[in-house]
């Protein structure tokens, strides 16, 4: 089997964070047998055109006449090609259509193929500000776990886990995300109040890039610390100090940029005895591909579905859904499981190339 074609169509969408329009990259992998590996990249605004230049100019020179199965050699090829964060984007849809053509072949769900450790896994509801009866609705729906991102600085944050914790009960786990808000007295005070609370996982209070910060919050804290989601990253090689140092209780990254990449961190992690936890922001196709990773490790408690999920799933005709007991159930399609839904596509499209 050899890679014939590799093409690229930009959508429009509405932002699903807000903020009026976005755009998306539907990438498709064409091989001579006729299978194709499909997959729909996440992009803001004005980033659709840059993905897309990249993916077909840079990197579809290197795809064209090579055995899709070949994807170390590929991904090495692609990743020494650039730097630049679009390009990380980039790489990450190109194997992600690279392990849907592998799934397709073998007639086998992605995550099989990655070793296959469960069929279902533990969801938490990933929200975004702060509404106690939606919370609520949530945990009616079956949702055992919530992750907060609430707006505001550590005073706030501190205030919506109180409201949250009060509302939910102390029968749901809860988890914070700070999104790298605070400077290093704030995360302290933060974690405190957070394991007085009996909170599940602190993740990201400091930047990344604060080893010596984070390392010593770690220290001081019994609340697991949870972070590298936000920090660039190509390689293995760029989570060597967070595991090998143990500056993390849990890391985390994201399938979008890979399903190569985000399972051997996660082979990584375990070696070292450490939890890893995917990341599950994004449209359709990424969701199911960090789903399929957390179906092939047995070092991650959760899947993260991002609540309310329906902005998500745009040009989709199936979703991830819990069940009344808050699980989600892997994929048991070939490849990536998505089908994708080619009319709305057609109809959002604002450029192929």
């Amino acid at each position: 089997m050899k890679i014939t074609d590799v093409k690229v169509t930009v959508i429009g969408i509405e932002n699903p964070m807000g903020g009026g329009k976005g755009e998306a990259d539907f990438v498709q992998v064409f091989t001579d047998e006729g299978v194709e590996g499909d997959y729909l990249a996440s992009a803001g605004r004005g980033q659709g055109r840059g993905l897309a230049d990249t993916i077909v100019e840079e990197y579809k020179p290197i795809l064209v006449g090579r055995n899709p199965f070949d994807r170390e050699a590929i991904l090495d090829a692609v990743v020494n090609r650039h730097t630049a964060t679009v390009s990380m984007n980039a790489m990450g849809a190109l194997d992600c259509a690279l392990w849907d053509i592998a799934g397709k072949a073998a007639g086998q769900p992605i995550y099989r193929l990655l070793g296959g450790y469960r069929d279902k896994v533990r969801a938490y509801a990933s929200t975004q500000g702060l509404d106690l009866e939606y919370f609520k609705q949530l945990v009616a729906r079956g949702y055992t776990a919530i992750k907060l991102h609430p707006r505001g600085g550590a005073k706030e944050h501190v205030e919506a886990c109180r409201a949250t914790r009060d509302a939910v009960g102390d029968g749901v786990d809860l988890m914070l995300d700070s999104m790298c808000r605070y400077d290093r007295q704030e995360a302290l005070w933060v974690g405190r109040e957070l394991e007085k609370l009996h909170f599940y996982w602190y993740e990201e209070p400091l930047w990344n890039s604060d080893l010596e910060g984070n390392t010593e919050l770690a220290r001081m804290l019994e609340i697991p610390l949870a972070g590298t989601e936000a920090m660039y990253y190509t390689k293995p090689a760029h989570f060597t100090p967070y595991i090998a140092d143990h500056i993390f209780d849990i890391v985390r990254a994201d399938a979008q940029r890979g399903i190569t990449l985000a399972k051997k961190v996660a082979d990584i992690c375990d070696a070292f005895g450490m939890k890893f936890e995917p990341h599950g922001w994004g449209l359709a196709a990424s969701q199911f591909a960090n789903l399929h990773v957390s179906g092939a490790i047995k070092n991650c408690d959760f899947f993260e579905k991002v609540e309310p999920g329906k902005p998500y799933d745009v040009c989709s005709k199936n979703t991830v859904e819990i069940d009344k007991e808050g699980f989600v159930y892997l994929p048991t399609k070939p490849g990536l499981g998505v089908e994708f839904d080619f009319d709305d596509i057609r109809k959002r499209t604002l450029l192929t190339l």
